[in-house]
């Protein structure tokens, strides 16, 4: 009886702490946190396919206006800045772009989301082949419904060194 009894209450509180993962716990938004998790996902995948298409116009309904960029040691204040500063001039340079976002990992705090991940952007540009690969956090804030970049922090691994 004692033995029956203590798995039915390990089955119990396994199945309340999937219950609570699967996404009982509501955001303010009333939303899953599914919900918001796989929104911040698409919206880091949009990025990426803006980027390799050179479009603009669909980043600017990602980042927000004041969004503050750590890239290559510098930071760039407000999306205007980094769009026209370096993200164009970038993605100018650059032909048959592709960016890959990997292992990202979001997390939730109510209106709040970040995620960290790898990333990977390759290119041809005039001096020839370009391959970048990092790691990135990215703050995002949930704004009149959508989920929009307020941060975005990278940090590009070097080469390795082969040789001797």
């Amino acid at each position: 009886m004692c033995r029956r009894l203590i798995t039915v209450i390990a089955a119990a509180a396994i199945v309340g702490a999937c219950t609570i993962e699967r996404g009982d716990v509501r955001t303010p938004s009333g939303q899953p946190p599914e919900a918001d998790t796989v929104r911040v996902r698409k919206a880091i995948e949009a990025m990426a396919v803006a980027f390799e298409n050179g479009d603009l116009a669909s980043l600017d309904t990602i980042y927000h206006d004041s969004v503050t960029v750590f890239e290559s040691g510098s930071i760039d204040q407000g999306w205007i800045e980094y769009r026209d500063g370096r993200l164009a001039p970038q993605m100018n340079a650059l032909r048959d772009r592709h960016l890959r976002f990997d292992q990202v990992r979001v997390h939730l705090a109510g209106s709040t989301a970040w995620a960290s991940c790898q990333y990977a952007l390759s290119g041809t540009g005039d001096e020839g082949q370009v391959r970048v690969e990092g790691v990135a956090t990215m703050v995002f804030r949930k704004l009149g419904g959508r989920w929009r970049l307020v941060v975005s922090h990278s940090s590009t691994q070097e080469p390795a060194q082969t040789g001797g």
